[in-house]
């Protein structure tokens, strides 16, 4: 599809919107975007984006930023991706370096936390909508209904998140055909002495290979600019990453935050594109993968278990978040407000983050 101008600005305008409201980690923004880009923009069908999401689980980089990009790509084409991909990582990146800058100045991080109360219950309603629209017919055998089970306990108790969904998308495919093997390539690294340029690859290397949630980033973060090359302390990237969880967007703009400590603006700036460029080259593959796996009966089968398997890990993500509020009476009220706006009005996303967070703040003070 030839991309127009018009496409590009609306492209441009809701991947700014969703970078800017993205809270709830991986579970939230696929709410936001399936709520956005799906229900009210209809760029792409409900199943093709459990498709999208399904991919976008099982292979590396930052899945929100890849699910958006390749929703781009289906409007716009190849501007579209790049037109999304960035403005959808701006929002975040220019918050990380004020609070970076903050930091390095006072020597702590603003005080947001009021006004994130609210936010939380908000997003857990918008995280169970989307459960409750992705789940319709997604079980098309029962086996992958036990499977989803299966997955959506394992996350309940903490298993890896990636494993579980390669496992339930190995048995679901390899059940009927156990003879058939698949095998996986490592990819080769080099890094050179320079500090703008090592911190480059070393972010670069980061984003092509992250699987997982934050606690993996937090993990490679933490071997390559604390214990090898001493750049921050471990309570500089534990800040780091507190950033990136408490502003809008992907965790990975904790990175912009830890490169401004390093070396200022110029740090952030680099540590953002580099994390973030792979993902760019892995959506355009992630086009070329869907249409791959829709002609061969196998990885279809193996895709199936996955969708149902990733809602089943919303699901258990809004679970768990419920249980960090549920003793709260103001944050289950916003909750249920939230709720009940989300799946019986047409609320805009963006209005419901803003409500939460305004009342969230004020109950805050009772």
């Amino acid at each position: 599809m030839k991309p127009n101008r018009p496409n590009l600005i609306e492209i441009g305008l809701t991947a700014l919107k969703l970078g800017c409201i993205g809270f709830g980690g991986i579970a939230g923004m696929v709410g936001l975007m399936e709520s956005e880009l799906v229900t009210k923009r209809q760029w792409l069908t409900r199943e093709y984006y459990l498709d999208v999401v399904g991919t976008a689980n099982i292979i590396p980089g930052p899945n929100s930023v890849e699910i958006l990009m390749h929703c781009a790509k289906e409007k716009g084409g190849r501007a579209g991706l790049v037109v999304g991909g960035i403005l959808y990582i701006v929002p975040a990146m220019l918050i990380c370096l004020l609070y970076a800058y903050l930091y390095r100045r006072y020597g702590h991080l603003p005080a947001v936390e009021p006004f994130l109360y609210g936010i939380r219950p908000a997003t857990t309603a918008i995280i169970a909508s989307a459960v409750f629209r992705l789940s319709k017919g997604i079980v098309k055998r029962f086996d992958i209904a036990i499977l989803s089970l299966l997955v959506f306990i394992g996350s309940l108790y903490g298993l890896n998140d990636v494993a579980l969904l390669f496992g339930a998308g190995m048995m679901g495919a390899f059940y009927p055909n156990r003879k058939r093997l698949m095998v996986w390539l490592p990819f080769p690294f080099l890094f050179i002495d320079n500090t703008s340029s090592k911190l480059f690859l070393l972010f670069l290397k980061i984003g092509a290979i992250l699987y997982g949630s934050g606690y993996v980033l937090f993990a490679y973060m933490d071997d390559a600019l604390v214990q090898h090359n001493h750049w921050l302390t471990r309570q500089q990237l534990t800040d780091a990453i507190s950033v990136g969880q408490i502003t809008p967007g992907p965790i990975l703009s904790s990175a912009t935050f830890a490169g401004y400590l390093i070396n200022g603006v110029w740090g952030g700036v680099l540590s953002t594109i580099a994390i973030f460029l792979p993902s760019f080259f892995i959506s355009l593959f992630l086009y070329r993968l869907l249409h791959f796996i829709n002609k061969h009966e196998l990885l279809r089968s193996f895709l199936d278990v996955v969708n149902a398997a990733s809602v089943a890990l919303i699901a258990a993500v809004a679970i768990q978040m419920i249980g960090g509020f549920i003793s709260q009476w103001q944050s289950v009220v916003i909750l249920i407000t939230s709720l009940v706006l989300v799946l019986f009005t047409k609320v805009n996303t963006a209005m419901l983050i803003v409500l939460g967070s305004g009342i969230g703040y004020l109950l805050t003070l009772v």
